[in-house]
Formats: structure tokens, sequence, C-alpha cells
């Protein structure tokens, strides 16, 4: 398990809330296991959220993976919320808009 309170004095901040406000989100990040940074990369780097939040499309390794958000909320066991972090963070500031090459491949 992380250690909230050692991580916290390491960048001389209280980071509680960052990782207590989504149950199961401290249990997830302390799974053991390979970390490939490669793989990190290239989700970020190609991962598309619709606009309304109902799935994340991503590539991996040239493969096409669609995820819906009521299949990660099972697989994590999170309940729906009607809460948007983005609009809690960025209020209706609206988010990038989306290349053309990812507007032809997942339409």
């Amino acid at each position: 398990m992380l250690d909230l309170e050692v991580l916290g004095n390491m960048v001389g901040a209280d980071i509680r809330q960052y990782f207590t406000y989504l149950t199961g989100l401290l249990e997830l990040l302390a799974l053991l296991g390979t970390y490939c940074e490669e793989w990190v990369r290239e989700f970020y780097a190609l991962v598309w959220v619709s606009l309304d939040h109902s799935y994340i499309h991503y590539a991996l390794a040239g493969t096409d993976y669609r995820v819906t958000a009521r299949r990660a909320r099972e697989v994590l066991g999170l309940t729906a919320s009607p809460t948007r972090i983005h609009q809690l963070y960025y209020g209706n500031f609206e988010p990038p808009s989306t290349s053309s090459r990812w507007c032809s491949t997942i339409g």
C-alpha cells in the first residue's frame, strides 16, 4: 500500500485528498506489477475521452480499444456519479479539440 504520509512529506504537501476522493484508487495504485513506461506514454498520447464521458478509446501496440464508462466502473468496483471531475477543476472550460486523425479513426 502507498504510504501517503511518506509520499506527502517527500513532495512537501498533504496529498491525501488526491488519493482518497475516489474509493479504491489507493488500492489500485498499490497493485504489484510491471510498469512499462512505453505503454503508459503510448496510452496517454493516444487516449480519447468521449465528450459525453461514456467511453474512452485508446491504442496499444497498434490495436484499438474502447472501454465504456459502465465497464470501467464494473471492473474497478465504482459507482456512477453525476459529478464530473473536469468541471470541478476547470469549470466550463472546454477540453481541447480532437485532431483530425482521431476524428477519422474513432467514428
